[in-house]
């Protein structure tokens, strides 16, 4: 694809909402701030390594249930991506989202829009995680992070360090004193180290699955359409939710399968990460495990599964960067969003 438009929004969110397994955020008010920016302009998506040099990568982080009741001015991004500009003298050629999934993804493509750059057709996860060490860039160590982030009350922060931990650090600390959330930037990423550890096609991959559901009308023809792998249909069980420091919000759900009696378990971290069926686990990140309303079929998040809603759980590919090698995998396995299981291999759908 060559850019993305007012017309794409809808199916893009769409996308992005699925390929947020469960958490990222609810992507309506950005893809509403969006559609309106974009007006009949368009946002310019490259290839990675297309002529980009030097790419800031942009994300959110904090409450997502606060970010929903306390919006963004549309500043916070944008200043963001300026302050590491700013800190470390080198300027932009291009924005990546951190994560595809959720609300991120229609966000990273309103700050390419409001900087005047390229959105790349990549992200660093390839659907969504709850912490900031988890993104692909940081599976290896780089020689320094450089990152700034804005909070909802204005106040801005930069981080010069040598381990990404200390950005959850810093950032969540001062998150949780002013205001719930904040947009961050980081980089600039070289085009070289962003081609080893980009999960590329992100973009266009929620503009697939965002078309695909936006003309499914049940729960077979919507799994088919994406490429997907069925888990269960049927009604919740039960529904227990925790918390702990690692995963932030930590659950489970149990469905009947209305076809054929099964029970299957489905585990949160923040995200839908591990998935059970009589027992026996099937589904695990960095697989996508996306949670859909039975009749909408619209994603539900972890956070809003009740018992006596019916619900399909489905199973999407995981992005192949993370499967080719073990120390991959484990930065988004269950036990790394706090679910004490081992990672499910994938198989076909």
């Amino acid at each position: 694809m060559t850019g993305l438009q007012a017309d794409d929004v809808d199916v893009f969110a769409r996308g992005t909402a699925l390929l947020g397994c469960g958490g990222g955020g609810q992507v309506e008010h950005m893809a509403l701030a969006l559609r309106r920016a974009l007006g009949d302009g368009e946002v310019p998506v490259v290839p990675v390594g297309a002529g980009a040099r030097s790419v800031i990568a942009v994300g959110l982080i904090g409450s997502t249930t606060v970010l929903e009741e306390k919006t963004p001015s549309g500043r916070e991004l944008p200043d963001a991506l300026a302050a590491v500009e700013r800190w470390t003298g080198r300027r932009a050629d291009a924005v990546v989202a951190a994560q595809i999934g959720g609300v991120t993804g229609p966000a990273a493509a309103l700050t390419a829009l409001a900087a005047g750059l390229p959105l790349v057709d990549a992200d660093l996860v390839g659907r969504a995680t709850p912490r900031i060490d988890q993104l692909s860039l940081f599976v290896d160590p780089l020689p320094a992070v450089t990152a700034a982030a804005v909070t909802s009350s204005g106040l801005r922060i930069v981080v010069d360090a040598p381990d990404p931990r200390d950005l959850e650090t810093v950032w969540r600390e001062a998150v949780s004193h002013s205001g719930g959330w904040a947009a961050f930037a980081i980089g600039p990423v070289d085009a070289d180290v962003l081609a080893e550890r980009a999960v590329t096609g992100s973009v266009s991959r929620a503009l697939q699955v965002g078309r695909a559901a936006s003309t499914s009308l049940d729960v077979d023809g919507l799994v088919h359409a994406v490429g997907g792998r069925l888990v269960t249909e049927g009604r919740v069980l039960d529904v227990q939710r925790g918390g702990d420091a690692v995963a932030f919000v930590h659950g489970s759900m149990a469905v009947r399968d209305v076809r054929t009696g099964a029970i299957a378990r489905i585990e949160a971290g923040s995200e839908w990460v591990h998935c059970l069926v009589d027992g026996e686990p099937v589904a695990s990140s960095p697989s996508c495990i996306v949670v859909v309303d039975a009749r909408s079929l619209r994603p539900v998040a972890t956070d809003r599964a009740r018992v006596g809603d019916e619900l399909a759980v489905f199973v999407l590919p995981g992005a192949p960067w993370w499967w080719s090698e073990p120390r991959r995998t484990a930065r988004v396995s269950p036990r790394a969003f706090g679910i004490d299981a081992e990672v499910v291999r994938e198989v076909a759908a």
